[in-house]
């Protein structure tokens, strides 16, 4: 190997989600809305144990927002290290 090969960055084992895996924005926003879902009725009182219902839901929600605002500063930072996103004009209002 040489001194080139090892800087390089081994891409065969990067950790990416497939372009059609719900694992995405959309998972995150359905993890978000379950554990909305599951606030809502741990503070209506509609269990016994709602402290803990409403760790976990807070838990949830926390989830889902990390996996919804990581995956879209991904795909904001892979659009702009396009070639050809410098060459695409402005759209005019």
């Amino acid at each position: 190997m040489t001194a080139d090969e090892h800087e390089e960055p081994d891409t065969e084992h990067e950790l990416a989600a497939s372009p059609g895996s719900w694992a995405g924005p959309v998972g995150g926003f359905l993890l978000m809305l379950s554990g909305l879902g599951l606030l809502l009725w741990g503070f209506l009182g509609r269990s016994s144990s709602s402290p803990s219902l409403i760790y976990q839901a807070a838990k949830v929600v926390a989830i889902g927002l990390v996996v919804t605002g990581t995956t879209l500063v991904a795909r904001r930072r892979d659009s702009s290290r396009r070639p050809d996103a410098e060459a695409e004009p402005a759209p005019r209002s």
